[in-house]
């Protein structure tokens, strides 16, 4: 079989068999969202979407943020998190919103249709330049791209990339910002506005993170062996148990990058 299909069949089954549990397993983050309704708060309407929106995590507080003014086209390849998608969205009363089963690289929307997209910690799996290219295509001119992302180093700093082990060895999809500033420079239209970096204070107690690493809440465990997943765990408590005294406070910081980037046509 080839490689690069076997690892997406992968993580599509990965996202597929988390789905039900994704939004209590994952962190979201509302600092990106506020600023992103800030900087929309001009438009009295807004056709957006969120690329790779998962099961909603970001797109439900993005739309009950920005209100009706805006209209929020969903996108994912995963028939399972679009299902809880909705679902959501419909227990929180809202209908402005289209959800679509796509790929990134492919996105099934009008050429100069968007006021704006984004994408909240989804890029690493996306084919980059196809995906810049097609949201270059369906930006009006002067639209804007938010990408939110944790970058390689920021990975490393993690309490996952701290303390489990070979987990920034296995995680070799993410971008450092001087690739992906790389990218856009081939790209004629779109050109980076600016770079705006997230700090988020975490405080977990030790059960939630086993809890979270044995549900695979980052797919990057889905790249460790059963019985290397098995050991890296234990060891990983270990180290939480040499560097913490309060296991029920487990404390670090978290860094992400937000890119606002302009679609000049």
């Amino acid at each position: 079989m080839d490689r690069k299909k076997f690892a997406l069949d992968k993580m599509y089954n990965h996202f597929l068999h988390i789905a039900p549990r994704y939004r209590e397993l994952r962190t979201t983050d509302l600092g990106p969202i506020l600023f992103i309704t800030n900087k929309l708060r001009s438009l009295s309407n807004i056709r957006a979407a969120d690329i790779g929106c998962g099961s909603g995590r970001y797109s439900l507080k993005l739309v009950q943020h920005l209100g009706e003014k805006c209209h929020l086209f969903c996108l994912d390849n995963n028939k399972e998190m679009l299902y809880h998608l909705k679902e959501d969205f419909i227990k929180n009363n809202i209908t402005n919103f289209t959800p679509i089963r796509s790929d990134s690289h492919k996105i099934p929307l009008q050429t100069d249709s968007l006021d704006c997209a984004m994408s909240f910690n989804a890029i690493h799996h996306f084919s980059l330049q196809n995906f810049l290219k097609e949201s270059s295509r369906v930006l009006k001119n002067n639209g804007k791209l938010f990408i939110y992302t944790r970058l390689r180093d920021q990975n490393t700093r993690t309490i996952w990339g701290t303390h489990f082990p070979s987990f920034n060895k296995k995680e070799n999809r993410l971008y450092e910002l001087d690739e992906l500033k790389s990218a856009f420079e081939k790209d004629p239209n779109l050109n980076i506005n600016s770079v705006r970096l997230f700090e988020h204070n975490r405080v977990y107690p030790l059960e939630k993170l086993v809890e979270q690493a044995k549900n695979h809440h980052y797919s990057t465990f889905k790249f460790y062996k059963k019985h290397e997943f098995r050991e890296a765990l234990h060891r990983f408590v270990q180290n939480i148990l040499n560097h913490y005294d309060d296991l029920d406070k487990i404390s670090w910081k978290d860094q992400n990058t937000l890119l606002v980037i302009e679609n000049k046509q």
